[in-house]
């Protein structure tokens, strides 16, 4: 429950932009560099995002209050879009001066990988229809996506620490390198979690008080116990305390996402270079790249001409925009339309069964 998800890089996971409009330009969401990005692309962008939520969710969801941002899904929903289209032109001009260009032969490839996936050029056709998509619209975010793939690529490689520059952060850091054993407790309140650990240090069974209390119930059915674990597989807050802690510990009350963490350390040893090594040439190719992009963004002069704290007039033509999902293959294809057909079938069994109960009802009336 507790272990983080690693990934790849993400361009928009190590960049913020300040998302502070600067009057307005007719027809003009945005400038990159002297670059202008039409108002088309962003409604185009805008209504792909929020077709696909309502679609999955309903119509409510953009009405949701994010909880840190006290902003509605729908606000944040603009400022998304606004930080995806400039970082990507931001991204194709940089792209381009280090040779990085993607054709319209490149994107016929994916348009035709596409279509394998899918299962031919009926259920591609299908697919676009479907999603209310045209074909142009589709190849442009496939270009994107191979362009910002081969752009990261190439310039993690160009940021790839030398070995006495992770020596140095190995040696600044030693102690963040581990493998570990621990136990927790995890409760949703700050003063029951603070209660806990003074029962514990007065003696209280970790385990026990684990098995009935702790919210995360994998681990507390086994007395809290997370068993073997290395630095980086925890989620941030908990990773930072063990490496702060000895073993036989009882930390202070731990906060992360998931609420109060109480923790005992019961083994800890540290990780050498050689095995550290990919791990530490990881989080320093992801800082440099995070740094330069941060340099890109500022030297870009990027400016805004859409306050996303409004809400979207969307020209009538796009308020249908489809949304870009992934395709289905041909056999989950055909596994929906089976679902849908039984759907279809028990539908009109109900009906039946409705109208049935109708006119018995009428009768008996009568």
């Amino acid at each position: 429950m507790f272990l983080k998800k690693l990934s790849a890089v993400s361009l928009a996971a190590v960049l913020a932009l300040s998302l502070a409009a600067c009057g307005k330009k007719e027809g003009v969401a945005a400038e990159v560099g002297g670059v202008e990005i039409p108002m088309e692309d962003y409604y185009k962008s805008y209504a792909a995002r929020t077709n696909q939520l309502k679609s999955q969710y309903g119509e409510d969801i953009l009405n949701q209050e994010d909880p840190e941002s006290k902003k509605s899904t729908d606000e944040l929903l603009r400022e998304q879009t606004m930080q995806d289209l400039t970082e990507t032109e931001m991204i194709r001009q940089d792209a381009e001066k280090l040779g990085i260009k993607v054709t319209e032969e490149d994107a016929n490839k994916e348009i035709e990988n596409v279509k394998a996936q899918i299962g031919g050029e009926e259920a591609y056709q299908a697919f676009l229809k479907q999603n209310n998509m045209p074909e142009d619209f589709l190849k442009e975010n496939l270009m994107k996506q191979k362009m910002a793939s081969q752009y990261t690529e190439k310039k993690l490689a160009e940021l790839k620490p030398t070995d006495e520059e992770m020596k140095k952060y190995y040696e600044d850091n030693k102690n963040s390198f581990y493998k570990a054993k621990a136990s927790h407790i995890l409760v949703s309140d700050l003063k029951e979690a603070n209660v806990i650990r003074k029962e514990i240090l007065k003696g209280g069974d970790f385990a026990k008080i684990a098995k009935e209390k702790s919210l995360d119930t994998a681990s507390g059915k086994n007395g809290g116990e997370l068993g073997e674990f290395t630095n980086g597989q925890m989620v941030p807050q908990f990773d930072d305390a063990i490496a702060k802690m000895k073993v036989g510990d009882i930390s202070e009350p731990i906060q992360s996402n998931y609420g109060y963490h109480v923790i005992k350390l019961e083994e800890k040893k540290g990780i050498d270079f050689d095995k550290a090594k990919p791990q530490i040439e990881t989080t320093m190719q992801q800082n440099k790249f995070k740094d330069y992009l941060e340099k890109l963004r500022k030297d870009s002069k990027i400016k805004l001409y859409v306050n996303t704290k409004e809400e979207v007039n969307l020209p009538e033509e796009y308020k249908n925009y489809g949304v870009i999902e992934a395709p289905k293959s041909s056999q989950e294809t055909k596994e929906t339309n089976a679902k849908n057909n039984s759907a279809n079938n028990s539908k009109k069994v109900e009906n039946a069964k409705n109208n049935s109960n109708k006119e018995q009802t009428n009768t008996k009336e009568k």
